[in-house]
């Protein structure tokens, strides 16, 4: 479910971080609280529940706001507690003590659903030590209201899936909720949402066409400036920019917050972008260099003149730099941006000058100086294409290796591998051409002018259609590209079953008791896997018995729960064992349990104390034999 807020723009930046700060700080305390909160095994429980809202064992029509806890004796400040619901976590705040040291509440985030729900409870005292465990029990008599939800789905076997506490992006059905509050790295958002699309494509075509054009007015047809039609053609290629790097802009924030697009037009919440990671800060970086762009684009003579040229060049050029930030996500990011970079500037002088060729040097018939136009684009394109294919080619290898065949994000790349050798193809005919009829040419007649304006043509529409899958490349995920954050995992337990076609990794990302992380890695089967769950049994206690967490995969692909409020309660240390069920196209397959060990909160093994017997020391006689 992805919810929608309006956000209010703050006034200062400055102080919007610092909250920001704040939250984060006390999120990383409370983590580290809860894990120092738990005793080992069974530890000595000292406290204990006076009463709590819902109180344990009753029934409640809806869910609570609010879940409260009264103990009786004070409470220290490493508290933890959490929420099942149907053998389900349900997401929790983070609890919070009150003003008289004795109650423990948490805010109920998503209402709970119909059914039992077990509350999990570990508190400390007044010195921070471990202080009791527990748990108790209510029932929830109706389901929450109805909520609208948006959801996606893709083909599971083009990528890894990653699902976030019960959602998940490529593979199963994405549900996910936030309230606008963080900010998401833009690299790593939608970018095939349709708004966000457009500006992206409308502002690299803009930006391109701006650039390309100038460096062929400065380097073979400095008589352009003297056109009319060329004058006209410049100052439409920077609003068209313009108009695509705000709606960009615009549709980047509202992506990297989940806002709407309408909150996000407000220039004050484009401040946000700042801490989407470095493809952020481009986009803001683009619309800076566009807006400046102005200074040449209506004064398009000042590209010829040598005391401004490198100015005039420069700042359009910096915004088609921008470009190569779009994909900042690789294991090996400098080269890609570097990659990325060199791409977009040969890419902007091929499609730009095509597009100047095509609607303005060969609008018509003309003298010499349009002869010269076509030849000298001739020479400095061929440079230009050459750089685009060695750079593109590059950043496939970079993004796919291999694996053309098998990804969504491969398989557009060779459809686009086909449009560039087209545009190639084109292009090389076209200077054949030009080198063939144009070499002794002192005029651009009208036959000429049209069959060398076709042939542009098609080159330039070529172009387009390449910077249009581009576009669309950003919304998908390459195979060398990790969809997700990198997690360190502690514990890793491989539960393979040929007879069932399973095969299924479970991992967590701690070894010591507190909230953990769990990943669930699906290699097999491909597809027809359903109600597959995985079931946790903790030592012998009186409070956590089994826990039972069901994964949303239907086939090959990753489920990922992640650590804080929606992690796995492994408040005991001791000798657990985990287990896997599944539904396969060969039947129902229940695993036999793995063991594994959850240590102390201080790392330390846990020991179990054994009463021995005392030693008693019994004198034989010595035996007596009967003749």
């Amino acid at each position: 479910m992805t919810t929608v807020n309006e956000r209010t723009p703050v006034p200062s930046r400055a102080l919007r971080r610092q909250r920001i700060l704040l939250r984060v700080i006390g999120a990383v305390t409370a983590v580290v609280a809860g894990l120092i909160a738990l005793a080992p095994g069974v530890a000595l429980a000292e406290n204990s529940v006076a009463s709590s809202t819902p109180a344990d064992g009753a029934s409640v029509g809806d869910s609570p706001a609010e879940i409260q806890i009264v103990f009786v004796e004070e409470l220290g400040e490493v508290n933890t507690m959490a929420v099942e619901c149907n053998t389900v976590l349900s997401t929790i705040g983070r609890p919070r003590v009150g003003d008289d040291g004795l109650t423990l509440s948490a805010e109920v985030v998503d209402p709970l659903p119909r059914g039992t729900c077990v509350v999990r409870w570990g508190v400390s005292n007044t010195d921070g030590e471990p202080n009791g465990v527990g748990n108790l029990t209510f029932t929830v008599e109706n389901d929450p209201p109805a909520v609208a939800t948006t959801t996606a789905t893709t083909e599971p076997s083009d990528t890894t899936a990653d699902t976030t506490a019960g959602g998940s992006t490529e593979g199963t059905t994405a549900t996910t909720s936030s309230s606008g509050d963080d900010v998401a790295d833009l690299s790593s958002v939608d970018a095939g949402q349709g708004p966000l699309w457009l500006g992206r494509l409308l502002s690299v075509f803009g930006v391109a066409v701006l650039f390309g054009s100038l460096v062929v007015i400065a380097a073979a047809w400095p008589e352009g400036v003297e056109y009319l039609l060329a004058v006209r053609f410049i100052r439409g290629a920077w609003i068209v920019a313009l108009i695509g790097t705000l709606l960009y802009v615009a549709a980047a924030t509202a992506a990297v917050t989940d806002t709407s697009l309408g909150s996000a037009l407000n220039p004050t919440a484009w401040l946000d972008l700042f801490d989407a990671g470095a493809a952020g800060i481009a986009a803001l970086a683009r619309l800076v260099f566009v807006i400046a762009a102005a200074w040449v684009a209506f004064r398009p003579d000042r590209v010829i003149d040598p005391v401004t040229q490198m100015v005039a060049l420069g700042i359009p050029a910096l915004a088609v730099v921008t470009i190569g930030f779009s994909r900042t996500d690789t294991d090996v990011a400098i080269l890609s941006i570097a990659m990325g970079i060199l791409h977009a500037l040969a890419m902007a002088v091929w499609v730009g000058g095509v597009v100047l060729l095509a609607r303005v040097v060969l609008a018509g018939p003309g003298e010499e100086d349009l002869v010269h136009a076509v030849r000298g684009f001739g020479r400095l394109s061929s440079l230009a294409i050459g750089t685009t294919v060695l750079t593109g080619v590059v950043q496939m290898v970079i993004l796919d290796g291999g694996n053309l065949f098998s990804s969504s994000h491969g398989r557009l790349v060779l459809l686009k591998t086909v449009v560039v050798a087209v545009m190639v193809f084109v292009a090389m005919s076209a200077r054949q051409f030009v080198n063939q009829r144009l070499t002794r040419a002192n005029e651009m007649t009208i036959p000429m002018a049209d069959r060398l304006r076709r042939a542009f043509g098609v080159e330039a529409i070529a172009g387009v259609l390449v910077l249009a899958m581009s576009a669309w490349l950003l919304s998908l995920t390459p195979p060398n590209v990790d969809a997700g954050p990198t997690i360190s995992y502690a514990i890793e337990r491989n539960i393979e079953a040929p007879e069932a076609d399973l095969d299924v990794t479970v991992s967590f990302t701690r070894d010591t008791v507190g909230l953990s992380g769990l990943r669930v890695q699906v290699d097999a089967p491909d597809q027809d896997l359903s109600n597959l769950e995985v079931i946790l049994t903790a030592p012998a206690n009186d409070e956590i018995g089994t826990i039972t967490q069901p994964v949303p995969l239907s086939g090959r692909g990753a489920g990922v729960l992640l650590e804080g409020d929606d992690g796995l309660p492994l408040l005991v240390a001791g000798d657990w064992t985990v287990a896997v069920n599944a539904q396969t196209a060969l039947g129902v397959f229940n695993s036999d349990p793995l063991g594994f060990t959850i240590l102390n909160a201080d790392g330390t093994v846990p020991t179990t104390e054994l009463t021995i017997p005392p030693v008693v020391t019994v004198t034989i006689p010595p035996a007596t034999t009967t003749p």
